[in-house]
């Protein structure tokens, strides 16, 4: 599972084992299902069981072999896997295929969650791109909200003096004041010091596995919810009242 990303029937087949277990038939009696699944898959601290979602559990470990490319560019995995895939480009920027290694192929589905949880701290700001790379202190996005219009500036170090300190004349200029206000929460580095990358679930700026199935599941819920309330029988949609209003027996 740190190396592949396992088809999802493979994932469903380990739940479905763990479910029989606890589910199952002994003797010849089902057993009796106390909890449901969704409650036994809840951390302990939430009164469930822990157990993992194999799906997301499968992406959070592949994560961490993205995480080194991006963490050891000069390890001879991450030279060569880059002079193979994108030996002109940046991992965090190429858009790939959907061809290759079949390791290759699970390191593209943990660097989907890697860009959902990474962020770029500001140095000298010389590599951070200010409109389109993450380095905003702001969850799920980490990017402004403000367009860039007519800015000729595109590094965040276009907008830092010679000290290392914001230039909030030119931030107000440029941008709305929730971005400004973003911003200036930024510590910056007056020693210049090179811009780096940060893991954001992590107050230590270091990727764990831990804080990366937590990012997944949480992507998960939300998803789920989104869907639940699309198809919730409420509100005023027409639909919805064809469906309840039908003259057909209701069950």
């Amino acid at each position: 599972m740190s190396v592949f990303k396992l088809p999802a029937s493979v994932c469903d087949d380990i739940t479905r084992m763990i479910c029989q277990y606890w589910w199952g038939v002994e003797n010849g009696k089902k057993k009796m299902a106390w909890m449901s699944w969704e409650k036994l898959r809840l951390p302990k601290s939430m009164g469930g069981l822990g157990f993992r979602d194999m799906r997301a559990f499968n992406q959070a470990l592949l994560a961490k072999q993205a995480w080194r490319l991006l963490d050891r560019p000069d390890s001879l995995c991450a030279r060569l896997i880059k002079a193979r895939y994108y030996p002109l480009g940046q991992l965090l920027d190429t858009v790939f295929p959907g061809t290759g290694s079949e390791v290759w192929k699970g390191i593209l589905h943990g660097l989907e969650l890697i860009k959902k949880g990474v962020i770029w701290r500001v140095g000298n700001g010389t590599k951070i791109r200010t409109w389109r790379d993450p380095w905003l202190p702001r969850p799920y996005s980490f990017r402004p909200i403000t367009p860039k219009g007519n800015c000729r500036f595109n590094r965040a170090s276009d907008f830092l003096d010679g000290n290392g300190a914001w230039r909030q004349d030119r931030l107000g200029e440029f941008f709305w004041p929730m971005d400004v206000n973003q911003i200036l929460k930024i510590r910056t580095s007056p020693r210049q010091r090179d811009d780096f990358l940060s893991w954001y679930p992590e107050k230590s700026g270091c990727f764990t596995v831990r804080s990366a199935y937590k990012l997944a599941m949480h992507d998960q819920n939300v998803a789920a919810a989104n869907g639940a309330s699309n198809s919730a029988p409420e509100g005023n949609r027409l639909a919805w009242n064809l469906v309840w209003k039908a003259a057909v027996p209701q069950k």
